[in-house]
C-alpha cells in the first residue's frame, strides 16, 4: 500500500546541505547478468566474466561522482544478496538448502544454517568489495546487515535462546565495522529490514537496539541505521534508543501522518524513490515531500534523500534515471528552485 501523498512544489524554500547516496545494491547491467548466465553455461572464463562486472561497477561509480552524490557506494555486484557473504566470512554458518522470499519482493536468498558460534574472516568479506571503493575515502560508503538482521535472516540450530544468538553476532559485526572503519570510509550503514517489516514485540525491539548499541559504540565514522520494507509508525521514541547518526525511512511503508517525537539531534534520510516500481517520480514531487518530512519534524540539522530500498529490484535504465532524480531533486532543495 502506498502511504505517501503528494503534495505540490513549494518553491523559494532554501534547505542547504541536502545529502544524497544510495542504499543497497545496484541493479546489474544487462551485459553483467548476460555475461553471469553465460559463465553458469561455462560460455565464458572467470576472466571475462570479472571485466563485465569491472565495467559495471566502473559505469555505477562515475554515475555517483557524476551526479555528486554525499557517498559513494560500493554497488555490490559481488553480492548475491545482503547474507550470502556472510556465510562465506563468517565460520560457525553454513548455506542452508532452503530458499527463502526476500520478504514481499520477488526475490529469493538461500536461508543459513548457524552450526557453531560465528567467527569472522575480514579477508574473506573483504573480496566482496571492489577495491577502488577505498580509493574514495571519507566519501565511500559501505553497506552490511545488523546483527538482529542477520540472525533473523537465518534458521539457528546453535544457540539456546535468540538473545544469545542475536547478541553473538552484536560482538562479529562490532569487528567487521571496525575493520570497515579502519579502512577510512565515510558512512556505515547498516540495514535492518526484519524490525519493523511486521508489529514486532517489545522485547523484540529492544533486543534489537541493545545489539546495535554494542555494535556501534566504537564507532565515528558516520553510521545510518535503515530500515528498508519498515513501518515504523508509533516506534519513533525507540528509534530514538538506536546508537545512530542518521535513521533511514521508508516513506513507501512508513505513513508520512505518523511522523511524531523525532529526536532532531539525529538526522533523517528520507526514502522517497520508490525503488520497487518502475514509475519515475518527478523532482519537483521528490523535493517537495522532503520539505513536508522536514517541515513536520521541526529543526533537522541533517537530511540526507535516498531511495527506500534497495535499486536491484529495478532495470538498470530505470534504477539509473532514478538515481539522476534523486540528485536533481536534492539540488533544488538547496537553491530553493
Amino acid at each position: 500500500m502506498r502511504w505517501l501523498t503528494f503534495p505540490g512544489p513549494n518553491h523559494g524554500d532554501v534547505m542547504p546541505g541536502v545529502e544524497k547516496y544510495l542504499v543497497g545494491i545496484q541493479p546489474r547491467t544487462e551485459e553483467l547478468i548476460a555475461g553471469t548466465r553465460d559463465w553458469d553455461r561455462k560460455r565464458i572464463t572467470d576472466e571475462e566474466l570479472e571485466e563485465l562486472r569491472m565495467a559495471a561497477a566502473a559505469r555505477d561509480f562515475s554515475l555517483q561522482v557524476q551526479e555528486q552524490y554525499s557517498f559513494i557506494s560500493d554497488p555490490m555486484f559481488y553480492w548475491q544478496d545482503l547474507i550470502r557473504p556472510f556465510v562465506d566470512a563468517l565460520e560457525g554458518l553454513d548455506s542452508g538448502p532452503q530458499l527463502t522470499r526476500w520478504f514481499d519482493n520477488n526475490t529469493f536468498y538461500r536461508k543459513p544454517l548457524i552450526n557453531a558460534y560465528p567467527s569472522i574472516s575480514h579477508r574473506k568479506l573483504s573480496r566482496y568489495y571492489f577495491d577502488r571503493i577505498w580509493e574514495f575515502g571519507r566519501k565511500a560508503k559501505v553497506i552490511i546487515p545488523s546483527p538482529y538482521a542477520i540472525y533473523m535472516a537465518s534458521e539457528d540450530r546453535y544457540f539456546p535462546d535468540k538473545r544469545s544468538g542475536v547478541f553473538s553476532f552484536a560482538q562479529e559485526m562490532e569487528r567487521v565495522a571496525l575493520f570497515l572503519q579502519e579502512k577510512g570510509v565515510g558512512q556505515i550503514e547498516f540495514v535492518e529490514p526484519f524490525l519493523f517489516f511486521r508489529k514486532p514485540a517489545q522485547e523484540d525491539i529492544e533486543l534489537a537496539i541493545d545489539a546495535f548499541n554494542l555494535t556501534s559504540q566504537r564507532l565515528n565514522c558516520e553510521v545510518l541505521l535503515h530500515f528498508p520494507f519498515g513501518n515504523i509508525e508509533g516506534h519513533f521514541r525507540e528509534i530514538i534508543d538506536f546508537n545512530a547518526s542518521i535513521i533511514g525511512i521508508d516513506f513507501f511503508s512508513t505513513p508520512l501522518s505518523s511522523l511524531t517525537d523525532f529526536d532532531t539531534k539525529k538526522g533523517i534520510a528520507i526514502g522517497c524513490i520508490d525503488a520497487r516500481n518502475s514509475l519515475l517520480e518527478s523532482a519537483d514531487w521528490v523535493a517537495s515531500f522532503a520539505k513536508t518530512v522536514v517541515d513536520r519534524l521541526g529543526d533537522i540539522k541533517h537530511v540526507a534523500l535516498i531511495p527506500n530500498a534497495d535499486l536491484e529490484f529495478l532495470p538498470r535504465s530505470i534504477a539509473e534515471e532514478k538515481m539522476k532524480i534523486l540528485s536533481e531533486a536534492s539540488r533544488r532543495l538547496e537553491d530553493g528552485s
